[in-house]
């Protein structure tokens, strides 16, 4: 019997503490049998050498939302490495409206005010511009966006008129009192809600887009963060099956564990009326770990605030410059948080592992309150509970996360894409509070890492540049004592973030047994000098053994 494939010749960076490097791997059946010269090479079917290159196992992104990454391949690109500046934002949503059919929705993604001024675009802007297409622009947090005065007439609100504010959002009013365009976090469900939804064959092809980006960066695993809620995230009731269609055709590329979205969810009880804290799932008592090493259910996720540079992340203090201004603004929980309490408390009942969107101080309080009681009334071993970004704490707030087990999902690529921006938002003396890193492992935490692509550059290698160097576009130091090293980045982006969703078994070390995923580098990430690592590349990603992206 022969077996699988033999890769040789390579400089193979584990993650085994017990192994740390190797020169060759044997593969059998998606799994690795062999390291070094534990097998030899007349044992297998294929041998590869490996050109002497750097060899990592497959990154695996703890928080990335790949059905719209694949989505954004199919909308206006508004990102500010395409378009700079406002006339530059209205041109291009202008060219896809000329080329959209008649009547089609047109969908931009991406845009950030703080390269336009300090500035959203507005209705009347794209009014001019948008040939009589409904329009939604969504800004790069995915926390708002700006809606054009045809798709508020097709929302239900004709001329921006009589526009409500629901809990938990913030709709922006002109001179006149009618929306100007601007809808935040609950908010832009008042206009989502009249785009079109999408099918399960809708939500495949995302993820087959979606995939095929992640392979040519070097992602073989991924977590998406939000599905099966459209009104707060996700795109129809059918996302999973979207999934399982994507996989069944064969264009799920990546390991994909999802999260449903915890609106998603209802009492398990048959009464929704019952006490707080009632039992609260899916369907048929469906929770957390069911799948396969290729789609699993994972985490609940919930958002219980908003974001630094839209200022709706629930702070402990003011914004400086809303403060400025006169405006009394923390930001704000998106939903109460009697109903956040009911709603995790219940999820941790039923066994699901929670993951909490908590960006401000003040709402890392709540929901770490909240957690702590969960596990108090109803104990349960290693929940590993997650909080999503976790990107405004003090000492003492992640020395109490690492005491109650909870697993921070921090990403590194915010530094140098948003931290300009969230610098004028929050003031300079609140950045060694913010995207903390070195601060969770000091903190005795196992960290993943994770970019929440699209909102940034889904680029591991990009995210470990910037998690090493922590200096933002415009060239400045963003808490360079959060600094950590290339090998505990790379630890973060494999044994971490399989950590995170209970997956480490199988997952996150090149070590007998584990899933044969691994890529290669053009450069040592290790070797190579800090300041040049956003200049490497993936050269080749390998899945199960098998190649599906090479650049040689």
């Amino acid at each position: 019997m022969l077996f699988d494939a033999l890769f040789t010749n390579g400089v193979i960076h584990t993650q085994d503490a017990a192994c740390p490097t190797a020169h060759s791997l044997g593969v059998h059946n998606g799994r690795i049998i062999s390291l070094d010269n534990e097998l030899p090479a007349t044992s297998f079917r294929e041998v590869h050498n490996l050109g002497a290159a750097a060899v990592v196992p497959g990154f695996n992104d703890a928080h990335l939302h790949l059905t719209y990454l694949g989505e954004a391949q199919l909308q206006v690109d508004l990102r500010p490495a395409a378009v700079t500046g406002m006339d530059q934002v209205l041109a291009a949503v202008g060219q896809a409206c000329r080329d959209a059919p008649p009547g089609a929705w047109v969908i931009g993604a991406g845009y950030d005010q703080n390269y336009l001024g300090d500035t959203h675009p507005t209705a009347e802007m794209l009014d001019r511009v948008s040939q009589g297409h409904p329009v939604w622009l969504i800004h790069n947090s995915r926390h708002m966006g700006v809606a054009n005065t045809e798709a508020f007439e097709r929302a239900g609100f004709p001329g921006r008129r009589n526009v409500p504010v629901p809990d938990g959002g913030a709709v922006a009013k002109d001179a006149n009192g009618n929306a100007a365009g601007l809808l935040q976090e609950t908010a832009r469900a008042l206009v989502t809600a009249a785009i079109p939804g999408k099918t399960a064959e809708d939500v495949a092809a995302m993820v087959g887009a979606g995939s095929r980006v992640a392979l040519d960066l070097g992602i073989t695993s991924i977590t998406e963060p939000g599905l099966g809620a459209p009104a707060h995230i996700g795109h129809s009731a059918v996302d999973v099956a979207g999934y399982q269609l994507a996989r069944d055709t064969g264009r799920l590329g990546v390991r994909a564990t999802v999260m449903p979205y915890l609106t998603a969810l209802h009492p398990l009880t048959g009464n929704a009326d019952e006490a707080a804290g009632a039992p609260f799932g899916l369907d048929l008592g469906l929770r957390s770990g069911l799948g396969d090493e290729w789609l699993r259910i994972g985490p609940v996720k919930i958002l219980s605030d908003g974001s630094m540079i839209g200022r709706s992340a629930f702070m402990c203090c003011d914004y400086p410059a809303d403060d400025a201004a006169g405006i009394s603004n923390r930001g704000m929980l998106q939903f109460p948080a009697d109903n956040l309490r009911d709603w995790l408390t219940g999820a941790h009942r039923s066994g699901w592992q929670v993951a909490v969107h908590a960006i401000g101080d003040a709402a890392l309080d709540v929901v770490m309150d909240i957690l702590e009681d969960a596990q108090r009334q109803h104990p349960r071993p290693d929940t590993r509970h997650r909080i999503e970004h976790l990107s405004t704490a003090s000492d003492l707030q992640l020395k109490r996360a690492a005491a109650l087990g909870l697993v921070g999902v921090p990403q590194g690529r915010f530094i140098s894409e948003l931290g300009d921006g969230v610098v004028r938002a929050v003031g300079q003396d609140r950045v060694p509070s913010i995207y903390r890193v070195k601060g969770l492992l000091d903190a005795g935490m196992e960290i993943p890492a994770s970019t929440d692509a699209p909102v940034v550059d889904a680029s591991p290698i990009l995210n470990i540049h910037d998690l090493v160097n922590r200096r933002t576009a415009s060239g400045a130091d963003f808490g360079p004592e959060e600094r950590i090293t290339v090998a505990q980045a790379v630890r973060a982006y494999t044994v971490g973030s399989a950590y995170a969703v209970h997956e480490e078994q199988y997952k996150g070390t090149l070590s007998h047994g584990m899933l044969a995923d691994f890529v290669t580098l053009s450069e040592d990430l290790y070797r190579v000098d800090a300041r040049n690592i956003r200049d490497v590349k993936v050269t080749g990603t390998f899945v199960a053994g098998r190649p599906v992206h090479s650049t040689r």
